[in-house]
């Protein structure tokens, strides 16, 4: 089961213009937080007084431009933005259990990416993998900096190439 608190979508808005975003990271916020609506309705809210904020600002500004999702955590009783990672839209190749989860392939990358058992969720991961690798279908896939899956959702995207 996905993090309750997790959006995975593309980024429809910022409440605040990129220029204006930039000019925060030089002095002191000219805007209190920046609003990031999504594509599902949802939003989310950036705190600018910290300074990862400014980052994620461009960073989320970015990946709208390219049309890319987002993942992002929301705190439920706050709507601040906690997390933000960068999915990417993969397709799934050899999937190996291991004695701690397992070992993932996403084409075409040549890292090794990681299920880890002691997930929570790493049954409902584990079968989502299994479910896009079976039908060669798209899936978005969220990892931390090591490699460690923590998010698969479906997608429509287009298969891009063929497995060999």
């Amino acid at each position: 089961m996905p993090n309750a608190n997790a959006v995975v979508d593309s980024v429809s808005s910022l409440s605040s213009p990129l220029a204006e975003v930039r000019e925060a990271r030089r002095a002191k916020p000219a805007s209190p937080s920046v609003t990031v609506r999504f594509k599902s309705g949802q939003s989310g809210v950036l705190d600018m007084s910290q300074p990862r904020s400014v980052v994620w600002a461009e960073v989320l500004h970015s990946m709208r431009e390219a049309n890319q999702p987002a993942y992002v955590e929301i705190d439920p009783v706050t709507n601040l933005i906690t997390e933000l990672l960068c999915p990417v839209v993969v397709q799934v190749g050899e999937l190996r259990e291991t004695n701690s989860g397992a070992e993932v392939e996403l084409i075409v990358s040549h890292a090794r990416h990681y299920l880890q058992r002691a997930r929570p969720d790493f049954r409902a991961l584990l079968d989502a993998l299994k479910n896009a690798r079976r039908q060669e279908s798209t899936v978005i896939v969220t990892e931390t900096d090591d490699h460690q899956i923590i998010d698969v959702r479906p997608t429509n995207v287009p298969r891009t190439s063929k497995r060999k």
